[in-house]
């Protein structure tokens, strides 16, 4: 089980929370819950609405759109983070391709801590802005 400073820690290393300041991702870090999945079990599902997102600890998930494989994700990427931030439904299907240990933010929760901490939410719109392609 990890601690809420190891959590943080995790936390940081990810794209779209590099832009959080260390306080803040303590309050994510607290409502992320560490999960296991078998290989081949489905984390969500393809059009279901976002309600969750996963950080990948350890192990490898596939992200699968109209039933072909479209990337396939590793320890510190995050699966279902755009869908939960716009409220919208999953793009695609994510599946363990192997069994995998994660950290599992539900979108309410996310959402309460983003309100009580604007800080989280220019965090992350930071992370976003840096990671998009094109000009800036």
């Amino acid at each position: 089980m990890l601690t809420t400073i190891e959590k943080v820690d995790i936390l940081q290393k990810a794209p779209v929370f590099q832009g959080v300041r260390t306080e803040s991702l303590a309050r994510v870090a607290a409502i992320a819950r560490e999960v296991s999945c078998d290989a081949r079990q489905l984390l969500f599902r393809e059009n279901e609405g976002a309600d969750t997102m996963f950080l990948i600890l350890e192990g490898r998930v596939a992200l699968v759109r109209n039933g072909q494989q479209a990337q396939e994700l590793a320890a510190g990427q995050v699966a279902g983070a755009l869908a939960l931030l716009a409220g919208d439904s999953h793009r695609e299907s994510a599946m363990a391709t192997q069994p995998v240990r994660a950290l599992q933010i539900d979108q309410q929760e996310f959402y309460d801590a983003m309100a009580e901490d604007f800080n989280i939410t220019r965090g992350i719109l930071r992370a976003l802005i840096r990671l998009a392609p094109g000009p800036g």
